[in-house]
């Protein structure tokens, strides 16, 4: 769908690469630029491989290729301007002002490609006192304000288990450049897209956010409830935990409760509506608990399909990926790597006319693509041959 388009990744870690992924499985071809030294940290990170490889870094950076080239490096100023001069956008995730020295800040590159459109992401965005800062998904996660919801009041707080500021900033990053990539369709002009990590985290406390700045509430720590609805969470079975939402209308808390045989709650003056339910979600759960530890999670699901009230198990990784519906819905892909072999992939979520999209390659080796990629954007054959070889024996072309 963006066959054509042409992005310089600058992007490393997880949230700029998500966000280059997405564009390359849409079809955009992606020049990840890499250190000659090792290339992304990524590739040597994580203890899940495949062969040799980082399942880490494959995840990351599949369907673009690599080119090995140091853009603070001075002789790689010529190259590093080809590319840019073909290309639609350019993507970093470094520090704000950090790619200023090498003259590949905003400014700098919006005023020699005026029509190049280009997406940062940051930790802590781009202005204010805390711009400078770096900052992994954990930093985020507390100093952003999701550990504070996230976790039960026995235990404390807790991380959510995946990188989720990381991967929303690369979809908040991608839309973003879509819309400035349409606009210059218009104007002819490209535009800075600026996200952050913790503008994600923020995006994703909107409720909750929202019920503070209206009336100073503090959620605290939600365990697996809601701070809106009750009965809406995860409840203990004799064998194990089940979720359900008995609470998106009155009608099917009545439901929830008959299915219980626990008719008697809806009566109860302590239960009387949604906002009740909420201040009582404590003594509401201990009533429920004491009715659903009586039966499996099978036994309830199956009581609560027939009456129609929205729950499901508490599935393991596993059972989700080996399940029909992921199956049926193609999230899963089997990828071949030059080294590796064949390996599995996790695709975009999202699906085009109802067909999910094939991610279009593996992820490359490290340099793979160098010197492809810069003699089609117009460099001499010795310039290339030099600059990969490490010595400048010839000038640009």
């Amino acid at each position: 769908m963006l066959d054509g388009l042409r992005v310089v990744d600058l992007t490393r870690f997880v949230s700029g690469a998500y966000a280059s992924f997405i564009l390359a499985t849409l079809g955009a071809e992606v020049l990840k630029i890499e250190g000659p030294a090792g290339g992304d940290p990524y590739r040597n990170q994580g203890t899940a491989r495949v062969g040799d490889e980082s399942v880490l870094f494959m995840t990351l950076n599949s369907a673009k290729k690599s080119i090995a080239l140091d853009f603070r490096a001075e002789d790689a100023r010529p190259a590093m301007d080809a590319l840019l001069s073909s290309a639609d956008v350019l993507l970093e995730n470094g520090r704000p002002g950090s790619l200023a020295k090498y003259g590949l800040d905003y400014p700098s590159v919006h005023a020699r490609f005026p029509s190049l459109v280009y997406g940062s992401v940051s930790g802590f965005g781009d202005v204010g006192p805390d711009a400078g800062k770096g900052g992994f998904d954990l930093i985020l996660q507390a100093s952003g304000g999701l550990m504070s919801v996230t976790g039960h009041q026995s235990t404390g707080p807790a991380k959510i288990g995946v990188p989720v500021t990381d991967v929303g900033a690369g979809l908040a990053c991608v839309v973003g450049v879509l819309a400035a990539l349409a606009e210059r369709e218009r104007t002819g002009l490209g535009r800075q897209v600026s996200t952050s990590l913790l503008e994600f985290s923020l995006a994703a406390l909107a409720t909750v956010a929202t019920a503070y700045l209206v009336n100073g509430e503090l959620p605290g720590l939600l365990g697996s409830h809601s701070p809106t609805f009750a009965p809406y969470g995860a409840f203990r079975a004799r064998d194990g935990h089940f979720v359900a939402a008995g609470a998106g209308s009155e009608a099917l808390w009545r439901r929830f409760c008959e299915t219980l045989g626990a008719a008697h709650l809806v009566e109860d003056p302590r239960f009387a509506d949604n906002a009740s339910r909420v201040a009582a979600r404590d003594e509401l759960t201990a009533e429920i608990e004491s009715i659903t530890t009586r039966k499996d999670v099978a036994e309830w699901l199956a009581l609560f399909a027939e009456a129609q009230v929205p729950a499901d198990r508490i599935n393991d990784i596993g059972r989700v990926l080996d399940g029909s519906q992921a199956r049926a819905l193609g999230s899963v892909q089997t990828l071949v790597h030059d080294l590796a072999g064949a390996y599995p992939a996790i695709g975009l979520p999202l699906r085009i006319d109802r067909e999910p999209l094939p991610i279009p390659g593996p992820a490359p080796l490290l340099g793979q693509h160098t010197r492809e990629s810069l003699l089609q954007a117009g460099m001499e054959p010795a310039y290339v041959d030099a600059l990969i070889a490490g010595r400048m024996a010839a000038e640009p072309g």
